[in-house]
């Protein structure tokens, strides 16, 4: 299983990475959460990204927009699982730390970039990928409604957008006090109800689904145009 092994791999480098420093950056990327050693938490984390693999495979995608990469993690997990993956961020200093301590796949793109504001890119990538990734990423952008067409036109014709997020209640909430002092969450401006409800007005929703314990405290779902 390619997540399995990615998992192993990526924890041991963050674990690294972090001994060594911990920059707001690497919190905002997840860092700490992908090597946290408290077992729900660890949990979360990676049971959302192998919800999101199982959908990217169920079906005949090829080409993957890792949008909003961060460390690189599920870049490196879809390029093991053979799809040809693109990855952007607005900001690679969590991956550069990453690509310190690991090999990725020669075949993965790496784009440095705001998609969502630059035109070249977004004519690059028009209509190129079969499934476009946003995972835990949305709860930070602020006005989304006016990106939904962006990421429509980054779609192939039968292409669909995957989307995972945090519910932000009152039990999550809980939760980051639990996991510790760099888990504030201070640059979330929304939430996943929220994020489904502004996609929705444009786009139709497919498979969902939702990590609870016992209260729902992901979502990830697929999008359609």
């Amino acid at each position: 299983m390619p997540l399995t092994e990615t998992k192993r791999i990526f924890q041991a480098a963050i674990r690294q990475a972090l001994a060594e420093k911990d920059t707001y950056e690497m919190g905002e990327a997840a860092m700490p959460a992908y090597a946290h050693t408290n077992p729900l938490i660890d949990f979360l984390f990676w049971k959302r990204l192998g919800v999101a693999l199982e959908m990217v495979q169920f079906g005949t995608a090829k080409n993957v927009l890792d949008f909003g990469c961060g460390t690189g993690v599920m870049s490196y997990a879809l390029s093991k699982a053979g799809f040809s993956v693109t990855a952007t961020d607005v900001e690679f200093s969590p991956l550069e730390t990453v690509k310190q301590r690991i090999d990725f796949p020669s075949d993965i793109k790496f784009v440095e970039g705001n998609v969502l504001e630059d035109e070249s890119l977004q004519n690059e990538f028009q209509g190129k990928f079969d499934a476009v990734l946003a995972l835990d990423v949305l709860e930070h952008i602020e006005d989304l409604d006016r990106y939904v067409p962006v990421f429509k036109n980054l779609l192939a014709p039968g292409g669909k957008l995957i989307v995972s997020g945090p519910s932000e209640n009152l039990l999550y909430s809980l939760g980051r006090k639990i996991a510790g002092k760099r888990f504030t969450g201070d640059y979330h401006v929304t939430n996943i109800k929220a994020i489904k409800k502004i996609f929705n007005k444009e786009m139709k929703i497919g498979r969902s689904k939702k990590l609870v314990f016992p209260f729902v405290l992901f979502e990830v779902f697929e999008l359609y145009p």
